[in-house]
């Protein structure tokens, strides 16, 4: 017979022996003590940071001191620096403008006073000249024409 008939008088429910260990009740006692001991130490250990951390800490902070002031200093360097150029720039335009005027009054100067000159000239000329003839008038060398 192959079914099981849980009806069946004859048939006799099997019975295991049983052990009563504690085994499993001790170990898992020490693994929540040891749980709660982990805790304890977590919870009360002091939060402050070591010594190396804080010199850790500070030597960043002035490192982030520092490294802010000289992008400050560049700054400020690169402010002078274009200030500094167009200073001079504009220092040297000024240059070229007053030796411009210069050479313009200077030319002005000179033509007069060539002007002058040669108008000196042409009167020296005429009133020095012997027999003043018109410039219309052909030279007395040449032959008369007939």
């Amino acid at each position: 017979m192959s079914d099981y008939d849980p009806n069946d008088p004859n048939i006799r429910p099997v019975e295991r022996p049983t052990r009563r260990s504690n085994v499993g009740w001790i170990a898992g006692a020490a693994v929540a003590i040891v749980a709660i001991v982990a805790v304890a130490f977590v919870a009360t250990r002091a939060n402050e940071p070591s010594p190396a951390d804080q010199q850790a800490a500070a030597t960043a902070t002035q490192n982030q001191v520092s490294g802010a002031q000289s992008a400050q200093a560049a700054q400020d360097a690169s402010v002078a620096a274009q200030t500094a150029a167009q200073s001079a720039s504009q220092s040297q335009q000024n240059l070229a403008d007053q030796a411009a005027a210069d050479r313009a009054r200077a030319a002005d100067r000179a033509s007069r006073d060539a002007a002058a000159s040669a108008d000196q000239s042409g009167q020296d000329a005429s009133a020095t000249a012997p027999n003043a003839q018109p410039a219309s008038a052909p030279p007395s060398s040449a032959p008369p024409q007939q």
